[in-house]
Formats: C-alpha cells, sequence, structure tokens
C-alpha cells in the first residue's frame, strides 16, 4: 500500500495523472470527468503536496509513482506529467519502462537541465525578502506570477497558496537526473507545450520532442503553464485521441 493520498475514476486503459510542482492533483478537476468517460485515471498527491504526507527522509519520486501504481492494482500505465510531474514521468520512463505503457508531457521539466526563468530584478528582491521571512504566501504570489501569467481564479489561487511550503521546501527527492537518457524512451510519447508558458518550459519541450524517439508534438494557444486548468476540452481530447490510438500498440 501507499501513505499518497489517490483517487481513481473511470474504467478503461489505465492512465495516472501527475500534477505540477505548485499546486496538488486538484488541477486535474476540470479534466478527469472527460477523460474518465474512456479511461480509468489515476491520481494522486506528490509527497509535501495537496493530501499526502510530508518527507521523513530522502526518498524517490519514481518508487511512489509505483507504490501508487501497486496499491490501484495497476501493472502498466500511461502517464500524463504536468512541469515537475513530466520530471517524474520521464525519470520513471527511463528507470522502470516496464510499468510505462505511454507518456503525455505537458510543459515539462527535464531531470539534469536547468530550467531558465526570467525573473525581474524587482521580483528577485521580492522573493528573497518573502525567503528570509518565511512568507509562503508572498512566495506563492510570485509563484502565480511566474506559472499563471493569464490569472488565478479563487480555486487556483488557493492550490498555490495552500502549496507553497511545498513548492519552496527542500525537496530530499533521490531520483537521478535523466536528460542525456530520454533517447532510450521507448514507450509512444506527446509532448504539449502551452503558447502563453515560460519560454525555458517550451524550449525543453522542443527539445524532447526532438530527442526522444518517435514523439508526436501539440501546442495549446490559449494556455500558460497551468495547461489542465486552462483547457481542460482540448487537453482531453489531445490526450483520449493519442492514449486510444498508441493503446493498439502498447
Amino acid at each position: 500500500m501507499t501513505d499518497l493520498w489517490f483517487d481513481v475514476a473511470g474504467e478503461g486503459p489505465p492512465l495516472v495523472l501527475l500534477h505540477e510542482g505548485v499546486v496538488d492533483s486538484r488541477i486535474w478537476d476540470r479534466v478527469v470527468p472527460l477523460l474518465a468517460t474512456r479511461l480509468r485515471v489515476i491520481r494522486y498527491d506528490q509527497r509535501s503536496y495537496g493530501r499526502s504526507p510530508l518527507p521523513d527522509g530522502p526518498y524517490s519520486l519514481v518508487n511512489d509513482l509505483v507504490s501508487v501504481l501497486d496499491a490501484a492494482g495497476v501493472e502498466r500505465a500511461a502517464l500524463a506529467g504536468a512541469s515537475r510531474g513530466g520530471n517524474i514521468a520521464l525519470t520513471a520512463a527511463v528507470e522502470r519502462p516496464e510499468r510505462v505503457s505511454a507518456l503525455v508531457l505537458l510543459g515539462s521539466g527535464l531531470p539534469g537541465v536547468r530550467l531558465q526563468v526570467n525573473w525581474t530584478p524587482e521580483q528577485i528582491d521580492r522573493w528573497e525578502r518573502a525567503e528570509a521571512a518565511d512568507d509562503w504566501a508572498a512566495m506563492a504570489e510570485l509563484d502565480m506570477e511566474m506559472w499563471a501569467p493569464m490569472g488565478a481564479d479563487r480555486e487556483l489561487r488557493t492550490m498555490f497558496l495552500e502549496n507553497a511550503v511545498g513548492s519552496n521546501g527542500e525537496d530530499p527527492a533521490t531520483d537521478e537526473p535523466v536528460a542525456e537518457r530520454v533517447g532510450r524512451i521507448a514507450a509512444p510519447t506527446l509532448v504539449v507545450t502551452g503558447s502563453r508558458d515560460v519560454p525555458g518550459i517550451n524550449e525543453i519541450g522542443a527539445r524532447l520532442a526532438r530527442e526522444i524517439p518517435g514523439a508526436e508534438s501539440a501546442v495549446i494557444k490559449d494556455a500558460d503553464h497551468m495547461i489542465p486548468w486552462r483547457a481542460p476540452e482540448e487537453l482531453s481530447h489531445l490526450l483520449l485521441d493519442f492514449l486510444l490510438r498508441t493503446s493498439v500498440r502498447t
């Protein structure tokens, strides 16, 4: 069993949804009902986020994912990872390929590649002051400015605020970088980017689409980094089309 919070909805080929590093699994609330009509949708709160516990020492993000799969009784699943969730999906596809049937990477990071984020001098100053004061709410506001520039409604703002400690605290995860090994990924892969996302994220997306063998790519025009929140219907259509088409081969 796992001590992480997870939820299962629907019936069909299994899909695990992996959330960003500034929110929790509620970011998928608008997507799950659309996907669960055709898929068995599993989502969970990563350690330090949402309803899951803080880490009590070093841990593996991939082992946490596998523990959720085991608890849900799933041997092999497609993974849809957003941002930090994309890091987990990529690492699992390299380290535990027997558990991964397909990948969808949404505004993904790439473990081993330093993300370039263009903070302004004023934002850097505010961040340093917030960090010195352990002002998690101020850090969450800055995170929203960077990662949700299209604005945050009440629900999205709540997610940022409630997960500020997890997203800005020290993370003792032990998984090794995989940037130089993505060419080994054999799972069918779809790389999705938002046209209004951070340029550095979209550069990583272009690299992933180029280096993962056979990867497909798609751009959602009216989305920043919060792709599942901004475009649930378009994203769900992309996911269903890709996963039901590639499930024939997996």
